[in-house]
């Protein structure tokens, strides 16, 4: 059996930064990373396009849990301890600028994940910390006689260490294992997904954009406000993946067929409002057709036809032709239009998983096991996901930084 000082289950974000913090901290430690595919760091590849969103600048981080539809306030030492303004830090102290763009999101000067990723692995190699592909983790177990967890790997070799660190993200093997292992598991659903919507005039409105909509689910407290891209499988673009991030149980209980609700002028606050324009419109338009003739400069031209058409107002309409029953009509599509959720959008590579080790099972200051000393947990694999814009990816480094500062001071007391 092959021992080591800190064994590390998952090659993405949390596991290789968990790996360094804890080699700054023990500069002679042995340490393995284990990644059950063949190559590491994927979720840093895909996140943000391919740009890597590395963090946002939210620096409060009383304010920064809000982003985070399940764990938010288990976060908020990690916060305080390693936040975004850390994480830009560190970074940067490793050769890598970044840049917060006009939506506060964090970027790699770059614009390209593979600046980051070459940071963690440049990183991982220069402390001498082994990153083993195709390695993941089969069985756990804990010998008491010399206090070692014992970790077999796909090639059925068996690897012990004093502390092992889990940091696979929501992969379902794991959480069986552990699971299996006695720690607490919430069952895992997806988030941050798209909407497949059951709507033949989406595909007639394929790459729209709107900047600000609200979408909600009926009958739920869930609702988003933010950028809509309307695809030709139903709707994507923030306001849609980050309300799938605050219904996602509800979601999938229903087996992803539900109610959605779209309100298109969500700046304009009072109803009546919308109205009033729309009179106003049919006296200062009286003789131009509806369909030709947008009052509302934040809805495509092509958004407003379809929406008429929603609305069942004939293409040669005028204005002045207008019935207060059609003009009511048209008021409800704009603010209260009603569609249907039938699926989730699979063909979308970037999500996270909602649920994960039990945060009631941690000890929140370190991120490790109550039941199993030794045993920490950072990232995806915790019950806990954020909305897009960088939150995930903080999560990631804060809770890993805070698990391995801890693992560290654990293991320089052992050999001390």
């Amino acid at each position: 059996m092959k021992t080591f000082d800190l064994i590390v289950v998952g090659g993405g974000p949390a596991g290789f930064f968990g790996a360094l913090r804890f080699a700054e901290l023990v500069p002679d430690a042995a340490i393995v990373i284990l990644e059950k595919s063949d190559r590491v760091l994927q979720k840093v590849l895909i996140s943000g396009g391919g740009r890597c969103n590395l963090s946002h600048n939210c620096h409060d981080p009383r304010q920064l849990v809000q982003y985070y539809p399940r764990g938010g306030k288990a976060l908020l030492n990690a916060f305080h301890t390693f936040g975004p303004l850390h994480t830009i830090a560190w970074f940067h102290a490793h050769g890598l600028r970044c840049y917060a763009d006009a939506s506060g999101c964090y970027f790699p000067v770059s614009d390209d994940a593979r600046s980051v990723i070459e940071v963690l692995e440049n990183g991982a190699q220069a402390a001498g910390i082994r990153v083993w592909t195709q390695a993941g983790a089969e069985a756990l177990a804990y010998d008491p006689a010399v206090q070692h967890y014992l970790v077999t790997i796909s090639n059925g070799d068996q690897l012990g260490a004093r502390h092992v660190l889990f940091a696979t993200g929501g992969n379902r093997l794991t959480l069986k294992l552990l699971t299996d292992f006695g720690v607490p598991i919430i069952a895992p659903v997806p988030s941050l997904f798209a909407f497949q919507v059951d709507d033949p005039g989406c595909a007639g409105l394929a790459g729209i954009t709107v900047d600000d909509v609200r979408l909600s689910l009926p009958g739920t407290s869930a609702e988003q406000r933010g950028t809509l891209l309307i695809t030709h499988r139903g709707f994507s673009g923030p306001a849609a993946i980050n309300l799938s991030a605050w219904g996602a149980r509800v979601l999938k209980q229903t087996g992803y067929h539900h109610p959605l609700q779209v309100d298109w002028l969500p700046e304009q606050d009072n109803p009546d409002t919308t109205r009033t324009i729309l009179n106003t419109t049919r006296q200062e338009a009286a003789a131009k057709t509806i369909h030709a003739n947008n009052p509302f400069p934040a809805l495509p031209s092509r958004l407003w036809r379809c929406l008429c058409e929603r609305a069942a107002i004939p293409a040669e309409l005028r204005w002045a032709d207008l019935s207060k029953a059609r003009l009511q009509a048209l008021a409800s599509v704009l603010r209260q239009d009603a569609y249907r959720i039938t699926g989730r959008d699979a063909h979308r590579a970037e999500y996270v998983t909602c649920g994960g080790v039990d945060l009631k099972s941690l000890d929140l200051r370190t991120f490790q096991s109550k039941s199993h000393p030794g045993l920490f947990f950072a990232g995806e694999v915790l019950d806990v996901d954020g909305l897009t814009g960088g939150y995930n990816l903080q999560n990631c480094w804060s809770t890993a930084w805070v698990a391995a500062t801890a693992m560290a001071q654990a293991a320089t007391k052992i050999t001390a």
